[in-house]
């Protein structure tokens, strides 16, 4: 009975400090990709509002969005290279694998959502901020991350004010595409509270997390 106790003892000790070792591993590296992932996304977000506004190039910029993927892709795999490069990687745990394995199945998952988005005409800015609200959140209760979890929780109730708001738009004229008595500022809004959603949900706790990390260094 004693060996078991302290068999069980032992277990969550184990359990704790693979938690413990993995937030101090997001707070040391995951700052970087909230960083990159979460300024791209808004930056693009918001040359993408100032074009389709004025109709500048348009439809042309629209390809634009790719730069997000693109630029957060080449910025994740230079941050991997750099962090091998220094030698900076540990051994992954359980808990590491398991947050990896999230992001996995989300990133996969979002491919499909895109898809679906373009044949069936949904809106691709709410499925995207909810999807990538409920990776942070996730990740944020397995590593009993609070910053990250309140994020992530954020994003997605944020996010509710998409359908919000298209229910508005439709009252205002016949339909929310369209519509020429809406006024093209109030039309894409949509993109300004995409880019704030990630804004909140990625930069934000990009910076917290930088900021944790530097003060455990120099403590």
């Amino acid at each position: 009975m004693k060996e078991q106790s302290i068999n069980e003892h032992r277990s969550i000790e184990i359990i704790s400090q693979m938690i413990a070792d993995t937030s101090a591993n997001i707070d040391r590296v995951s700052g970087k990709y909230f960083l990159l992932w979460g300024y791209t996304t808004v930056i693009v977000s918001l040359f993408e509002y100032v074009a389709q506004v004025n109709n500048i190039l348009m439809p042309l910029l629209l390809w634009c969005w790719f730069l997000i993927p693109i630029i957060g892709g080449i910025g994740t795999i230079m941050i991997n290279y750099n962090q091998k490069k220094k030698g900076a990687t540990t051994p992954k745990s359980y808990i590491d694998r398991s947050i990896s394995a999230v992001w996995m199945v989300f990133g996969l998952s979002y491919v499909m959502v895109y898809i679906a988005a373009m044949v069936y005409h949904t809106n691709i800015l709410f499925l995207t901020s909810v999807l990538m609200g409920m990776g942070t959140a996730i990740t944020g209760l397995i590593c009993r991350h609070k910053i990250l979890g309140v994020a992530g929780f954020a994003g997605i109730a944020l996010s509710l004010l998409f359908p919000v708001r298209h229910l508005y738009l439709q009252q205002m004229g016949e339909s929310i595409y369209g519509a020429m008595n809406i006024p093209e500022w109030l039309l894409y809004g949509d993109i300004l509270w995409f880019s704030l959603i990630f804004a909140v949900m990625m930069v934000i706790p990009g910076h917290k997390l930088r900021y944790r990390a530097k003060h455990n260094n120099n403590a």
